[in-house]
C-alpha cells in the first residue's frame, strides 16, 4: 500500500525511489499497478514512460512475461507513450499467453495487436476480460450488485454470473467488460458476498478496519461519498449509515494511522505511511478551528469517540476554555462549552453565571408566544446534551422557585429538556399545570412538536374532560403534527425522533391509540383525516388509519379512484427501485463531479470562446443534471409492488398473463411490472405495464378476447392465464 499512498500524497520523488527499489526484487507487483494507475489520474505518468519501459523489459528477462505486460499496458492506459511501451507490450504478453486458448479470442474481441489503432482501449478491455475467471467476484452497478463468475467460455464469448439473491445470468463478454467491475479479496462488497451478515456485523463493530479496506481500495485516498457508496454495497444505509458514518469518522480523527480533513459531508480520509503524535495533531487542528462551533464540535467528537486518554482530554479542554473567552463568539456557543466544563469539573465556570444572570433579569414578553430570553437560549444550544445539561443548571440560575418557572415556560423548553422536564414534573405531581399545556397545544400542534408528544403519553391513557377537544378533534391534531413532522424530519435527527415518537404513540401496540381516538369518528371525520393525510404521512399511520376505515366500512373507499396502478405514482419492485436509485448515485457521485472536474480542467486552457472542450464538458453538464432531476422526480413518485394488495383474478403490475393472439394463433408468456425492473423475471419476459402491449391487458380477466394497439399496428389477444407473482 505504500506506493499507492506516495502518490496520494503526490511525493513523487519518495514514490520514483520506491519503485526503483522493486527493479530486481522478487516483489509481487499490484500495488505498482495501483499506483501508476492513480498517477495517471494525476496525469504524472508521461514523464516516467521509461522508468515504465525499463522495468517492464527487466521483469521480461526475468520470466516475468505476464508481470511485464501488466505494468506496461497499465502505464500505457495512464497516460505513458505508446511508442515506447506497445513493443514490450506485445512482445511479453505473446509470451506469456499465446499458449491459451482464450488469448486469441481475447485479442479479437478487444483489437490488441501490434500497429492497433487504439492500444490503450484495447489493453484496458483486455485485462479485464483476464480478471473474468471461475470463481472471480465481480460487481455490477446497475443495481444487481455482487456475483460470482460460475464460468466463463472463450469459445461462445460469454460468462455466467451468479448474483448475491441467487439469481444467474448469462452473460457476453463484450458487454461484460462495459459492465462488471471485478472485485479483490479484500473489497468490502466481495466478503459481503461470500459473508453477508458477518461483513456488516464486523464494519458496525470496527469501524476503522472498514475504513481502511474503502481508504486501501481507493488508493490510500478516500471522500464521504466513496465511503458512503462502499458501505451501501454491503447493506449499511440510511439512518444506519449516518449512525456509522459518524462513529467511523470520530475514530479516524483521533486514530494515528488516519487524517480526516473537510466536513462530514464532504470529507476526504487519508492512509498514513507513519503514525501521528494526537496530542500536537489535535491542538493544531483546535487552534486552526475557523469558530468556537467546530472547535467546541471536534472536542465533543474526542469524548464521545472513547477515548481514555486524559491528559489529550485536558489539553482539548484548555484550548477549547480560550476559545470561550472570545466575545466575538455566539453566546448560546460559549455557554454550551461552559455546560461542558461544568459537566467534566462540577463546578459553574464564573463566565457562565455572570452570561446567564442578565437574561435571568430580562423582563418576561407580554406575548406568551414568545419565549424569555433564557429560555431561547436553552432553545438555541446546539445540540441536545447541551440542552440536557442546562436543566442540572437551573436550580443554581433560577433559585428555590425554579420548577414554578419551568411550569410557566414549559413550551419554550429545548426539544432536548422536554422529556427530562416532563418526568421531573410527573415526580413533583405537576399533572395539572401540564394539563393546561396539552390543552394549549392541542389548538397549536407544530408550536412545541417534542412536547407535545410527550404530554399526548401521558394524558391519553386518561379520561379527559370536557375541558379538553373531543377525541376525534384530539386525533387530527396530532395527525396534524404527524404530516408536518414528516415533511420536516429530513436531515433533522431531533426532529426525526419525535416523528418516531409520535408514530409509536399513534399507531403501534395492541391498542393503538388512533383506533381509541377515531372509534366516535363519523364518516366526514375520516374523510377529512384522508384528505389531511395526502400532505404525506408516516406508513404505519397511514395504513392504520386505512385499516380503521375499512373496519368501519368495507366500502368505505370504493367510488374514490379507479385502479391503483392508474395516476401519476410509478409502480415498481424493490429491484427495479434499486436499480434506478443505482443509476441516479452513479449520476451524482461519479459521473457529475467527474464532469465537474472535466469543466474546470477545460477551463484552464485558456480562451472560453474557442475551447471545444469546454463546450462539450459544458453541453454533457446539462445532460447529466437534466437526468438527475428527471431521475429524482421520478423516485419522489415512486411506489413499491411489494406493499400494495394486488387484486386476484384481474390483470394487473404484478402478474404472470400467458395469452395467445388470435390470428397467428402464438402464444406468449409475460410478467408486467414497473418500468425499471429489467428485461426478465425469473426468465420470463418483462413488460413495463406502461408499455402499449400490458396497458391493453391490465384489467382483463382470464378468457376476455381484446384489440390491443400497438406502434407495428392492432393484435387481437385471447388472455388464457393469469398468475400474481410472489414478490
Amino acid at each position: 500500500m505504500k506506493l499507492p499512498i506516495l502518490v496520494s500524497q503526490e511525493k513523487w520523488q519518495e514514490f520514483d525511489e520506491g519503485w526503483q527499489e522493486l527493479v530486481g526484487s522478487d516483489e509481487p507487483i499490484d500495488d505498482l499497478l495501483d499506483a501508476v494507475r492513480y498517477a495517471g489520474t494525476k496525469k504524472r505518468m508521461a514523464s516516467r514512460t521509461k522508468q515504465a519501459h525499463d522495468h517492464s523489459v527487466a521483469l521480461n528477462e526475468e520470466g516475468r512475461h505476464a508481470d511485464a505486460a501488466r505494468l506496461a499496458g497499465t502505464a500505457l492506459v495512464a497516460g505513458g507513450n505508446p511508442a515506447d511501451l506497445t513493443s514490450i507490450l506485445m512482445d511479453a504478453a505473446n509470451t506469456a499467453w499465446s499458449g491459451e486458448a482464450w488469448y486469441e479470442p481475447y485479442c479479437e474481441l478487444t483489437g490488441l495487436r501490434a500497429g492497433g489503432a487504439d492500444l490503450r482501449s484495447a489493453w484496458k478491455a483486455f485485462a479485464k476480460l483476464c480478471a473474468f475467471k471461475e470463481g472471480t467476484l465481480v460487481y455490477h452497478p446497475g443495481g444487481w450488485g455482487s456475483g460470482e463468475i460460475n464460468d466463463v467460455n472463450p469459445v461462445r464469448l460469454e460468462m455466467k454470473v451468479k448474483f448475491w439473491n441467487k439469481r444467474e445470468d448469462t452473460f457476453p463478454l463484450h458487454a461484460a467488460v462495459e459492465i462488471f467491475e471485478p472485485l479483490r479479496d479484500q473489497d468490502l462488497r466481495g466478503r459481503y458476498f461470500r459473508d453477508p451478515e458477518g461483513v456488516r456485523k464486523e464494519a458496525k463493530k470496527d469501524p476503522l478496519d472498514a475504513l481502511k479496506v474503502i481508504t486501501a481500495t481507493h488508493n490510500g485516498r478516500a471522500t464521504t461519498a466513496a465511503v458512503r457508496n462502499a458501505m451501501m454495497g454491503i447493506g449499511i444505509e440510511g439512518s444506519a449509515w449516518s449512525a456509522w458514518w459518524r462513529k467511523a469518522r470520530k475514530l479516524a480523527e483521533n486514530s494515528e494511522w488516519f487524517e480526516v480533513t473537510g466536513t462530514p459531508q464532504k470529507s476526504i480520509v487519508s492512509l498514513l505511511l507513519t503514525p501521528k503524535d494526537p496530542m500536537k495533531t489535535l491542538r493544531k487542528t483546535l487552534e486552526r478551528a475557523s469558530g468556537l462551533e467546530q472547535a467546541h464540535s471536534k472536542v465533543r467528537d474526542l469524548l464521545t469517540g472513547g477515548t481514555t486518554d486524559e491528559a489529550l482530554i485536558e489539553m482539548a479542554l484548555g484550548v477549547l476554555e480560550e476559545h470561550a473567552l472570545v466575545e466575538s463568539e455566539p453566546l448560546h456557543e460559549r455557554v454550551a462549552v461552559w455546560l461542558l466544563l461544568r459537566a467534566k469539573s462540577g463546578e459553574s465556570p464564573a463566565q457562565l453565571i455572570e452570561s446567564l444572570t442578565p437574561l435571568v433579569e430580562a423582563e418576561t414578553p407580554a406575548d406568551p408566544a414568545t419565549p424569555p430570553a433564557l429560555w431561547q437560549l436553552f432553545k438555541d444550544l446546539p445540540s441536545v446534551k447541551d440542552q440536557e445539561r442546562a436543566i442540572d443548571l437551573m436550580p443554581e440560575l433560577l433559585g428555590e422557585s425554579w420548577l414554578d418557572e419551568v411550569c410557566t415556560h414549559l413550551p419554550h423548553a429545548g426539544a432536548g429538556q422536554v422529556r427530562h422536564l416532563v418526568d421531573l414534573l410527573l415526580k413533583e405531581k405537576r399533572e395539572e399545570a401540564m394539563s393546561k399545556h396539552y390543552a394549549g397545544l392541542l389548538a397549536r400542534p407544530r408550536r412545541a412538536p417534542a412536547l407535545l408528544v410527550s404530554l399526548a403519553a401521558i394524558f391519553e391513557r386518561q379520561e379527559l374532560d370536557d375541558t379538553f377537544p373531543t377525541k376525534p378533534q384530539r386525533a387530527h391534531a396530532l395527525l396534524n403534527l404527524a404530516t408536518h413532522l414528516h415533511r420536516s424530519k429530513r436531515g433533522d435527527p431531533q426532529m426525526t425522533r419525535i416523528c418516531t415518537r409520535l408514530t409509536d404513540l399513534l399507531a403501534a401496540g395492541d391498542e393503538p391509540l388512533l383506533r381509541t381516538l377515531l372509534g366516535e369518528a363519523d364518516d366526514g371525520t375520516l374523510r377529512g383525516i384522508n384528505t389531511l393525510l395526502q400532505r404525506g404521512v408516516e406508513s404505519e399511520i397511514e395504513h392504520m388509519v386505512t385499516a380503521i376505515c375499512i373496519d368501519r366500512d368495507r366500502h368505505f373507499y370504493a367510488g374514490q379512484s379507479g385502479p391503483f396502478w392508474e395516476g401519476d405514482s410509478i409502480w415498481t419492485t424493490k429491484v427495479g427501485l434499486e436499480r434506478r436509485s443505482a443509476e441516479l448515485r452513479i449520476l451524482v457521485d461519479d459521473k457529475i463531479p467527474a464532469n465537474q472536474e472535466a469543466i474546470g480542467r477545460a477551463a484552464s486552457f485558456g480562451d472560453l470562446s474557442e475551447n471545444s472542450e469546454w463546450e462539450a464538458a459544458i453541453a454533457d453538464q446539462r445532460t447529466l443534471t437534466a437526468r438527475a432531476m428527471e431521475i429524482e422526480e421520478e423516485l419522489r413518485l415512486a411506489e413499491l409492488l411489494e406493499e400494495v394488495a394486488l387484486p386476484a383474478g384481474m390483470i394487473c403490475p404484478g402478474s404472470i398473463v400467458r395469452y395467445r393472439e388470435v390470428e397467428s394463433g402464438n402464444e406468449e408468456r409475460i410478467v408486467i411490472l414497473g418500468p425499471w425492473d429489467g428485461e426478465q423475471w425469473d426468465g420470463i419476459q418483462v413488460v413495463s405495464y406502461r408499455a402499449p402491449l400490458a396497458a391493453g391487458l391490465l384489467g382483463l380477466k382470464v378468457g376476455a378476447v381484446e384489440s390491443i394497439a400497438l406502434p407495428a399496428g392492432e393484435i387481437e389477444i385471447h388472455v388464457l392465464e393469469q398468475e400474481i407473482l410472489a414478490l
